[in-house]
């Protein structure tokens, strides 16, 4: 089984929350699913504690790799699970170019390779910012010199484009590789419809959105994605971008949860009864 869930809004559609409620789910049927985010980001102004948290571990993680990974127990590294992750810094500056905003946001990209028996992991450092007024920026740099493989620093928006083009799909691919065996739930990035290059293995497509979970036909979806692949790259297209009705086979209506419901497996998974019998009673047949 490989779940792949996507996001119908660009935030807050619910997607940590149904790859949890998932993974506690299964466990009661003695299936453990493993989560994989191939590619994440986080804000270092409004998710501090998450930086923090990442530098208490010597590394540059997402906030929803973290939390899946508590619920899954998988016992694999972080870095494995969630192979490329990203840490900006909103600015405010008008005047600037849609690329020049982009790269003076950027602060710096992991990403990591598994290379058969372990992960390796490079970093992309802005070499334009002046970090010394930047709490734990020091200390990131000093963590992640003794641990990465390279630290590289970058000073345009070009550079950091090569970046990904030399290290995506390969740092992606390498970490499905050593994961492809596992019972997989496949976390996309905010409301990409295609996030990686093995998207098409996921045999059960569901999407997010605020009060609903859609599971959408899985074949139907990508086609859906190769069809609008004529005008726009599979990488760059939306949920909205390939979503129809014809593509919905079931929806399941939702209630809101408390932050502390959320931390509650019992009840969180009690909101999304209904659609983990369906999976479990797929499996069965």
């Amino acid at each position: 089984m490989k779940i792949l869930v996507v996001g119908l809004q660009t935030h807050d559609a619910g997607k940590t929350t149904l790859c949890k409620a998932l993974i506690h789910g299964f466990k009661k049927f003695d299936v453990d699913l493993v989560p994989f985010k191939p590619h994440s980001g986080i804000s270092y102004w409004n998710q501090f504690n998450t930086f923090q948290e990442g530098l208490a571990r010597r590394a540059l993680l997402s906030s929803d790799i973290m939390e899946l990974e508590e619920a899954a127990h998988s016992k694999l590294p972080l870095e494995l699970l969630n192979p490329v992750n990203r840490l900006s810094s909103p600015t405010l500056h008008r005047e600037a170019t849609e690329e020049r905003l982009a790269f003076r946001e950027f602060v710096a990209e992991r990403f990591t390779y598994h290379d058969g028996s372990s992960c390796r992991s490079i970093y992309y450092l802005n070499g334009t910012i002046n970090t010394n007024h930047m709490r734990g920026m020091k200390d990131l740099f000093l963590a992640i010199k003794s641990n990465a493989e390279k630290v590289i620093f970058i000073r345009n928006f070009q550079q950091l484009v090569k970046a990904y083009v030399d290290n995506f799909e390969k740092a992606t691919g390498s970490c499905y590789r050593s994961l492809h065996e596992n019972p997989l739930i496949v976390e996309s990035f905010n409301d990409a419809a295609y996030p990686f290059s093995r998207t098409e293995d996921c045999n059960i497509v569901l999407c997010a959105s605020s009060n609903m979970i859609l599971r959408f036909n899985e074949r139907e979806y990508f086609k859906a994605i190769e069809l609008r692949g004529q005008q726009k790259p599979k990488a760059q297209q939306i949920t909205t971008d390939v979503y129809s009705s014809a593509l919905v086979e079931r929806r399941y209506e939702l209630q809101p949860l408390t932050n502390d419901e959320r931390r509650d497996p019992a009840r969180l998974t009690a909101n999304y009864s209904e659609i983990i019998d369906d999976l479990i009673d797929g499996l069965k047949k």
